[in-house]
């Protein structure tokens, strides 16, 4: 993979972690006003936020049907993982052969539950195409791809956030964020009702990363040096 490449794959996964920021919440809020999601509004951690974050958004979430608009943030979401499996990938292959068994391992189921959020994303085309979430491709596509995708990045992200923190990975930001996909996924995602607020720190932990591979730091033999001989110039006077 060329520098450039990996520079542009870098900054992608950084636009895709801060429009991540802003579609997860939009996902969850849309999910809400469908006929499948308004029962999570019954629970009073989802509620808390929701019923003033709907307000907030306004005509973010009603220019359209409830059913299109959730289709819509459904599919701007799963796409996501298009770069943050492609960062991921370039962040791999530039680590040193020597890392370690656990991080070996945690790479593979890793990259597996990227590489299948990103698979997903294609189901998520033809939910905006037929403008409802609720039909077979798309039942197809979540229990198919985007449950195991999920399941997956638990597991691995977990483990891969923990083995980098052991091999002193930089940025750090990256790894802690990693540590937290489980509990995150598994508390977060339940008390706010929505998969997708849980998946938000591996969307900027990868975000993080890819800022690293955009604006890499220069390396200190880079730096100007100062390259005067003094004995020579103080010999000629």
């Amino acid at each position: 993979m060329s520098e450039r490449s990996t520079r542009l794959i870098g900054l992608y996964a950084v636009v895709a972690a801060c429009v991540a920021a802003v579609v997860s919440p939009l996902l969850a809020l849309s999910y809400f006003a469908t006929s499948g999601g308004v029962d999570q509004l019954t629970m009073g951690t989802v509620s808390a936020w929701a019923v003033p974050a709907r307000d907030l958004a306004g005509g973010l979430l009603t220019w359209a049907s409830p059913d299109r608009v959730y289709a819509t943030y459904w599919l701007v979401f799963w796409i996501l993982f298009v770069p943050i499996f492609l960062c991921a990938r370039a962040v791999h292959a530039r680590r040193p052969a020597d890392v370690g068994r656990l991080e070996r391992w945690a790479w593979r189921p890793a990259l597996a539950g990227y590489a299948l959020g990103a698979a997903g994303s294609l189901a998520a085309v033809a939910a905006l195409v037929d403008g409802s979430p609720e039909n077979i491709v798309v039942d197809v596509a979540f229990y198919g791809l985007m449950l195991p995708a999920i399941l997956c990045d638990a597991v691995g992200s977990t483990l891969l956030g923990v083995a980098l923190l052991q091999n002193s990975y930089r940025p750090r930001v990256t790894a802690w964020l990693l540590v937290l996909t489980f509990p995150s996924i598994a508390v977060l995602a339940t008390l706010l009702g929505n998969f997708g607020l849980g998946m938000l720190p591996v969307l900027g932990a990868w975000g993080v990363s890819g800022w690293r591979l955009w604006r890499p730091e220069a390396p200190a033999s880079s730096e100007p040096q100062l390259l005067i001989d003094y004995g020579a110039r103080a010999g000629t006077r």
